[in-house]
C-alpha cells in the first residue's frame, strides 16, 4: 500500500502577505508571469559536520568554511546571472545554507531583484533536500512524503514533494518541488520507487487542475522526459495514478516545454553522465499555466563553452559549479 501523508518539517523564514479581507479575493483574476529557474546544485553542503553529510565531504581534506564560502559566491553569481523571479534548487544540505544565500545577495540596490521569501524542506535524518528562493510571496507550503510497507525490500530515503503557491497580484501560480528517488544501484531496480512519487505528484496536481488552479512542477525526477508514458498529444505528458501500487494507463495529463512544436526534443539535455545527454530534470505544466522561453542554460561558467558539457563540482580541488544545467523558463498563469 501506499500512504500518502502531510508533513510540516519545513522553514519558511518569510511570510506571505495576504489580503485581510475577502473583497481583493473576489475580484476577477487577470494574468500574471513571472521567470522561474531550476537548478540542481549537486550536494550544496555547508562547512559544519553534523553526521548526514556524503562521506566524500566527510573524509576530505579541503572542504572547509573557506571552500563553503567560495562555492556560496560562485552560486549567488548563477543566481543573478539568471535573474529569475523563483529560482528552486535540489540538493541543499539545510536551511542554514539558505540564510547564508540569502546573506550573500543582501545589499541589492534593485528592490525588484530581492528575494524576500524562501523556503527549504528535506525528511528528518536525511543528507539533502529542496529549497526555493522567491521575489514574490509563499503561502501554504505542504509536504507529501511516501510511506510504502508492501514492496519487497525496505523503502529507501527518499525526498518529499513539496506544494506551495506564489502569489502575484489576485492570482496564484501552485508549485510542485519535486526530487525523484536516484538510480543509484540500477534504473530498473529503483523505478518502483519512481513510480511512487509518480503516483503521488498525479493526485494532487489533478486535485489542483480539477479546482481550476495553475500548476507548474519542476525538479530532478531522475528520469527522462521520453521515459514518461505519452499523453493524448504531442509534447503531453500523463503522470499515472497507481492502485495498490501499480501504475495505471490513466492519471493527469500535463504538458512539456522539452518538446518543440515540431514534438522533437530541445538540445541540448541537462544533464550529461557516461558521454550521453539526458532530460532528468523536467518541467511540467497544467491547468491555467502556460510556458515559453524554455530553455537548459549554456550562456554562463557553468558549463563548458564549446561542448555545453556541465562542469561538475569538484570537491578535491574546488573548481566547478554542478553536474547539471539550469534550467530556466517563463510562466504565464491566472
Amino acid at each position: 500500500m501506499v500512504k500518502s501523508f502531510i508533513l510540516f518539517m519545513a522553514v519558511l523564514f518569510a511570510g506571505c502577505a495576504m489580503p485581510s479581507s475577502n473583497t481583493k479575493d473576489s475580484l476577477p483574476k487577470t494574468s500574471q508571469k513571472i521567470s522561474v529557474a531550476n537548478w540542481n546544485v549537486q550536494t550544496f553542503f555547508d562547512s559544519t559536520t553534523e553526521g548526514c553529510e556524503y562521506d566524500e565531504f566527510v573524509k576530505s581534506k579541503t572542504w572547509g568554511q573557506e571552500s563553503y564560502t567560495e562555492r556560496l559566491k560562485r552560486l549567488c553569481q548563477v543566481i543573478k546571472s539568471l535573474d529569475a523571479d523563483v529560482f528552486v534548487m535540489e540538493e541543499i544540505e539545510n536551511e542554514e545554507v539558505l540564510h547564508d544565500l540569502s546573506n550573500f545577495l543582501a545589499g541589492e540596490w534593485n528592490q525588484k531583484k530581492i528575494y524576500s521569501y524562501a523556503c527549504f524542506a528535506k525528511e528528518s535524518g536525511s543528507s539533502i533536500g529542496c529549497a526555493v528562493l522567491s521575489r514574490l510571496p509563499i503561502k501554504n507550503l505542504r509536504l507529501h512524503s511516501l510511506d510504502i510497507r508492501t514492496q519487497n525490500g525496505t523503502m529507501p530515503r527518499m525526498r518529499p514533494l513539496m506544494q506551495l503557491e506564489v502569489c502575484k497580484g489576485s492570482s496564484s501560480l501552485t508549485l510542485f518541488i519535486n526530487h525523484w528517488k536516484s538510480m543509484s544501484g540500477g534504473e530498473a531496480v529503483t523505478e518502483k520507487w519512481r513510480n511512487a512519487q509518480e503516483a503521488v505528484l498525479s493526485q494532487y496536481v489533478g486535485e489542483c487542475v480539477g479546482k481550476g488552479k495553475a500548476v507548474f512542477c519542476c525538479g530532478d525526477f531522475n528520469r527522462d522526459v521520453s521515459k514518461f508514458k505519452k499523453g493524448s498529444d504531442g509534447g503531453i505528458i500523463l503522470l499515472r495514478t497507481s492502485n495498490c501500487g501499480e501504475l495505471e494507463e490513466r492519471g493527469t495529463e500535463v504538458f512539456s516545454p522539452w518538446y518543440d512544436s515540431s514534438e522533437n526534443l530541445i538540445e541540448p539535455g541537462s544533464y550529461y553522465y557516461n558521454g550521453e545527454w539526458s532530460r532528468i530534470d523536467n518541467i511540467f505544466y497544467a491547468g491555467n499555466a502556460e510556458v515559453e522561453d524554455f530553455a537548459p542554460r549554456t550562456d554562463g561558467p557553468w558549463c563548458e563553452e564549446d561542448s555545453n558539457v556541465p562542469k561538475k563540482y569538484k570537491i578535491w580541488n574546488g573548481t566547478g559549479y554542478s553536474d547539471h544545467l539550469p534550467l530556466t523558463c517563463t510562466v504565464t498563469f491566472h
